[in-house]
């Protein structure tokens, strides 16, 4: 049995168990929540650096690109939420598709992106502030007091950090006030920047303006590699799409306003992102900006003092409720994980008074105290984006396991036959092949259940197989014919394998009787141009932050084995209703219950 604890799965009933956290959130708040944790996450932190270092005036198309991957992303996710009411986002969702094994390793992947995130953003807002408010006084502090460390501590972000852990042991109430307040003033900053700038800028910094250190120009200096490793990054942007799934045990009612609120939470982001990376290229030549302080750099540069002002208020409220948004989120993510049994039991004691699990709040402050002193501003964002992308990839996967039948035996009936898609929905897509395909005398044969899965698992792995080598092709510089050929040959082995999925394993029955409030449109090619898309974004990331990444799996991998494996809640249930079945006893010691 050792053996098959690694692919046990959680079962749709353990979602409605009894929540320890408090049910209070409605379809605003959580349309508020997405809206904080995205806003903060890059607005006046990582777009001036895309614009400086990877993309130029095309940022806003990396914002596109990433835009798009993230819209996928999102169907994926408001499909999950409208299946499961649980929180732990990515990592729940693996849980019910693909087995514990693996979810384990994306709980720690989810864990770890999350809990960085906060420390990347009070580095940025110290910097920020220590140049534009207290001209270096921080930075000189630091290395008249703390020589040996002056480099590797900042003892502002530190104290950010803590404040956010202490508002957050209070409750997710008073976090969600906070957020509702503080997101209305960061947009109208938002606002006020983008009105300045377009009214101010010049076109020629679009596209005509030559950098003297090496000679780049136009509107996408550094080509479409600079534009897609931009997008690799811009995803950071996006992470607050799960953010708001991860809420899932403290919406009021989750499989109806989950799905709503990260929709409407994204767009807003989607828009204000695109608009503000055009006016920051717009407003100033792209290389004059300064590291993650340009945002607000480009206006002092101007002569625009009091709007710097203005701006450095919106910085610090707009990073303050994003790290506010991360701190909840990633502790519900240990939470989920710990209740589950696969993480120490003391992450998912909850405190009666204000619902929030303490011990977790500690956790996640402790390492992002470490974080700042381990890691640079560059290597955090683009670990934070891998992460981000790995987790996207994961919820593709989940809802493709999670919409087709690999449970039930088939009969060969009528009612099998209507499981198929392309007897019940008559879509333009692939018709030819679709015509064939149910023309087929093999085509409606019963599959046994075993056969079922087998094939599903080999279409499944065609894909991703597929998928990885055209990522690495699409990261050539130099596109030779031999590679676009065998690029072209990925594709179609691509769609292939989408196609005998679609129309060789049949959907549940969920899928066709409407019984769910939201349900992902053109599956499975809806997530497979979604897992595509974003493995083609990570093969552009930076290898150092992709291994680091890998070092967090790893870590997940080693808790599961030496405790996990052992205190699952699954294999206790299991445990205890074998020892009923084997002693005939009404209750069981209460060891193993």
């Amino acid at each position: 049995e050792y053996g098959k604890q690694w692919y046990q799965r959680r079962v749709r009933e353990d979602q409605g168990r009894d929540t320890k956290l408090s049910r209070c959130l409605t379809l605003f708040p959580l349309v508020v929540q997405g809206l904080s944790h995205m806003l903060g996450a890059g607005i006046f932190v990582i777009t001036p650096s895309i614009v400086q270092t990877m993309a130029g005036p095309a940022t806003c198309i990396s914002y596109l690109v990433s835009g798009f991957a993230a819209a996928l992303s999102v169907i994926c996710y408001s499909d999950l939420a409208a299946r499961y009411s649980c929180a732990g986002s990515a990592y729940t969702y693996t849980y019910f598709s693909i087995g514990e094994l693996v979810a384990a390793i994306i709980g720690f992947f989810s864990i770890g992106e999350l809990v960085i995130q906060a420390p990347l953003l009070t580095l940025g807002l110290s910097s920020n502030i220590d140049t534009f408010l207290l001209n270096g006084t921080l930075a000189l502090w630091h290395k008249e007091h703390l020589p040996s460390w002056a480099d590797h501590i900042d003892l502002f972000a530190i104290g950010m950090l803590l404040l956010f852990a202490l508002i957050n042991v209070f409750g997710i109430k008073g976090v969600s006030y906070i957020n509702i307040f503080i997101a209305g003033l960061s947009i109208v900053s938002l606002v006020a920047f983008n009105v300045i700038a377009l009214v101010y800028g010049d076109v020629d910094n679009l596209s005509s303006v030559v950098n003297p250190d090496d000679g780049r120009t136009g509107f996408a200096p550094f080509g479409f590699n600079g534009i897609l490793s931009g997008a690799g990054v811009a995803f950071f942007a996006f992470v607050g799409v799960e953010a708001v799934v991860t809420l899932g045990e403290e919406a009021v009612d989750p499989k109806k306003d989950l799905p709503r609120a990260t929709g409407l939470s994204f767009l807003i982001v989607l828009f204000l992102y695109m608009i503000t990376a055009f006016s920051i290229a717009y407003f100033l030549p792209w290389y004059q900006l300064r590291g993650n302080t340009g945002l607000i750099g480009s206006l002092e540069s101007q002569g625009f003092i009091i709007t710097k002002y203005f701006m450095i208020a919106g910085l610090i409220l707009t990073v303050f409720a994003c790290g506010l948004c991360n701190m909840t989120t990633v502790v519900r993510v240990i939470y989920s994980v710990a209740e589950d049994g696969l993480l120490f039991p003391f992450f998912e004691k909850v405190n009666k008074k204000t619902q929030v699990p303490i011990w977790n709040v500690v956790a996640c402050c402790s390492i992002g105290i470490l974080t700042i002193f381990v890691y640079d501003f560059e290597t955090l964002s683009h670990m934070i984006s891998a992460g981000t992308l790995m987790v996207f990839v994961t919820a593709a996967v989940a809802v493709t396991i999670l919409s087709y039948d690999l449970e039930t035996k088939l009969e060969a009936t009528d009612s099998t036959i209507e499981s198929f898609p392309c007897v019940t929905e008559k879509t333009p897509l692939m018709s030819t092949a679709q015509t064939i395909l149910t023309t087929s005398p093999t085509f409606m044969q019963e599959l046994p259940l075993h056969q079922r899965k087998r094939r599903f698992i080999v279409y499944l792995s065609s894909f991703f197989v597929s998928a990885i080598l055209f990522s690495g092709l699409t990261a050539f510089t130099f596109q030779t014919p031999a590679v676009i050929a065998l690029e072209c040959a990925l594709m179609v082995t691509m769609i292939g394998s989408l196609g005998l999925i679609k129309y060789r394993i049949p959907l549940k029955r969920e899928e066709l009787d409407g019984s769910l409030s939201f349900s992902c449109p053109g599956k499975p090619f809806v997530q497979g141009f979604s897992i595509l898309i974003n493995v083609i974004l990570m093969s552009h990331l930076n290898v150092r932050a992709l291994v680091q990444l890998l070092i967090y799996g790893g870590i997940g991998v080693v808790i599961y084995f030496s405790y996990g494996i052992f205190f699952s809640k699954i294999t206790a249930s299991k445990q205890r209703k074998y020892l009923i079945q084997t002693t005939k006893l009404d209750s069981v010691p209460e060891a193993y219950n």
